[in-house]
């Protein structure tokens, strides 16, 4: 294994107990580009903004995740874990959680959009702020790192994956009800209706 793969393993291993899952394949790393960012602005960012204006539980954790992180919680006991870098915010979150995906990772993703400009030294040049930087592990512990325009892009495209793969189960689930329902005896007629008396 090598040393960026091993990094992310163990970061991962980190996330999965506060993110409930049950591996390192159900973790993703979504990881904005930035300027340098200083931790009074993480802090800032954290307490003031996530906690107090949108009134999100943060944690403070310990853990091998490669920077200060903490663990947010909406009201729904949705789990996202953020993680402060120099060089920006990565937001860890359980690809199979699909509610804590849709409710956590845009909102996080839209007060950090709002605000990283402000932290910018190039505030009007936004080119380095095009994509987000996704990584996840597959079946084979393979580290994959892929690219997105947007949080919320990526997001969308999950839950549509999701989407599609439970109506794929569905389909299947019916045709075998169906082969099952044709593979059942014929009824019998019921004997249970008594035969008339007959009339003398």
């Amino acid at each position: 294994m090598d040393y960026r793969t091993d990094t992310f393993a163990r970061r991962f291993k980190s996330a999965q107990p506060q993110l409930n899952s049950a591996d390192v394949q159900g973790i993703v790393s979504v990881k904005y580009r930035d300027d340098c960012v200083n931790g009074s602005e993480y802090t800032h960012f954290v307490d003031d903004f996530l906690g107090r204006n949108l009134g999100l539980a943060v944690k403070r954790l310990d853990g091998d995740f490669g920077g200060q992180a903490w663990l947010v919680k909406d009201n729904r006991q949705n789990r996202a874990i953020l993680v402060e870098h120099e060089t920006g915010l990565e937001i860890l979150g359980a690809i199979g959680s699909v509610a804590s995906l849709i409710a956590l990772l845009p909102l996080i993703s839209s007060a950090w959009t709002s605000l990283r400009d402000r932290f910018s030294r190039h505030r009007f040049d936004h080119s380095g702020h095009a994509d987000v930087e996704i990584r996840r592990f597959d079946q084979n512990n393979t580290l994959i790192e892929e690219h997105a325009p947007t949080v919320e892009a990526y997001v969308l495209n999950m839950t549509l994956q999701d989407h599609s793969a439970l109506k794929q189960k569905v389909s299947k689930l019916e045709t075998e009800v169906e082969r099952l329902k044709k593979a059942l005896p014929a009824r019998r007629k019921s004997r249970s209706r008594k035969s008339k008396p007959t009339k003398r």
